[in-house]
């Protein structure tokens, strides 16, 4: 059975019923009494109770008509309570009575592909939901069903075309959903498209916003040919917490140790101070508690020097570095005191310095970006991130920066 529900979607059209007035002159008493009666419970959405009157009045339906306002009525009430076995039935017996019109038909086509569906008859949803499609195109929902179906049976080539149709679906009918893109995902995936699969995850994780889509398309910078922990691994976790994702306190210890060795003391305060006083870091129950106690009274006396002035002591110093690698780091470092325009300016005099292998120079170039959104200059990041092509982790995290931008 599909994870996409079919029927769900035609529900509340079922049925088209007939008053008893515009049938056929000389119905009895008996018919007009039992319809009205269950006309009234299906009208109060009484749906058991319309089809035990339904059931009276089809032992006196004489006419076609009568016959029809019966059945079309029957059919309402199954989709409504889901008796999917019996609803199938019931348009089986509708359209015997034939002179069903061709909006009506779509409808009953497509509550019976929901009904198949919904009973594990997957063949003869897939059969009809195909036919639909071919009469009209098909909505983002049966088209979604087609590809997930098709993914099922390992078809990743049906699947992708009918994942990517049904989102051409979904932009004509206004709608968004996860379902056609996890498709894609899943057959990217199985069948190695890496590729494919990140350029994915790069659309849609600035607009589902879910940790799903971001984590893994930012832990890809942990798996370029040249990323070192050392130089990007704290960088990761930037980004993870610019995409609101929750860090475990394992990734907590392991941010503010990078932030520790990077020299970015105030951030490895922000990050490991709470893990102090949740006693998580330091406290009775870490296993390295001596270890983190003696760590920690580094970064608070380090943090606390950035604050009496280190951080202008070490800006002075750097002006007079022959390279801008100095400026780059007094300009991180300001990025992380939350003093982003003091950050765009160093960083930016820094990378104008040079003298900087390829690989700091691309970090630069990131946190310089990273610097300029938060200082508001959003089209003046994304053109900096648009130079970044290296292959060390900056080059992709520019590009999730870009994305992050978006939300």
């Amino acid at each position: 059975m599909s994870a996409i529900a079919l029927g769900l979607m035609t529900v509340t059209g079922a049925a088209v019923m007939t008053a008893p007035a515009a049938m056929a002159q000389g119905p009895t008493k008996e018919f007009v009494d039992a319809y009205s009666a269950a006309k009234t419970a299906y009208e109060g959405r009484k749906y058991a109770d319309a089809i035990a009157k339904l059931d009276t009045a089809a032992t006196h339906a004489k006419s076609t008509k009568e016959k029809v306002a019966v059945a079309d009525m029957r059919i309402g009430s199954y989709a409504a309570l889901r008796r999917n076995a019996d609803l199938i039935k019931a348009i089986q017996a509708r359209e015997a009575l034939g002179g069903i019109p061709a909006s009506q038909q779509k409808n009953f086509k497509q509550l019976l592909a929901g009904a198949y569906d919904a009973t594990g008859q997957s063949a003869k949803a897939m059969e009809i939901t195909k036919q639909l499609i071919g009469e009209g195109g098909g909505s983002s929902t049966e088209l979604a069903y087609i590809a997930q179906a098709s993914l099922s049976a390992k078809r990743y080539d049906e699947a992708i075309s009918y994942a990517n149709k049904a989102i051409e679906a979904m932009r004509r009918e206004g709608k968004n959903s996860t379902a056609p893109y996890n498709i894609l995902l899943k057959a990217y995936r199985d069948t190695a498209k890496m590729d494919q699969y990140y350029a994915t995850l790069e659309r849609i994780a600035p607009v589902f916003k879910s940790e799903t889509y971001w984590k893994p398309l930012i832990d890809k910078a942990r798996t370029e040919p040249k990323f070192k922990s050392a130089e990007g691994l704290l960088d990761v976790y930037r980004a993870m917490e610019a995409a609101n994702i929750k860090l475990s306190d394992k990734d907590k210890v392991e941010m503010g140790e990078q932030a520790l060795t990077r020299e970015m003391p105030l951030e490895a305060d922000r990050i490991l101070a709470p893990l102090v006083k949740s006693g998580a870091f330091g406290g009775e129950k870490d296993p390295r508690a001596e270890r983190n106690k003696r760590m920690y009274a580094t970064v608070e006396a380090n943090a606390k020097a950035a604050k009496a002035g280190g951080l202008a002591k070490a800006e002075a110093a750097a002006a007079a570095s022959p390279t801008g690698l100095a400026l780059v780091k007094a300009g991180e470092n300001y990025y992380t005191a939350g003093d982003f325009p003091k950050a765009v300016d160093l960083l930016q005099k820094g990378i104008a310095k040079g003298q900087m292998e390829p690989g700091a120079l691309a970090y630069a170039q990131l946190h310089l970006g990273m610097a300029q959104l938060k200082a508001g200059q959003k089209d003046a990041a994304r053109k900096t991130w648009a130079e970044v092509k290296t292959d060390n982790g900056a080059g992709w995290l520019a590009r999730v920066w870009t994305g992050i931008s978006k939300t």
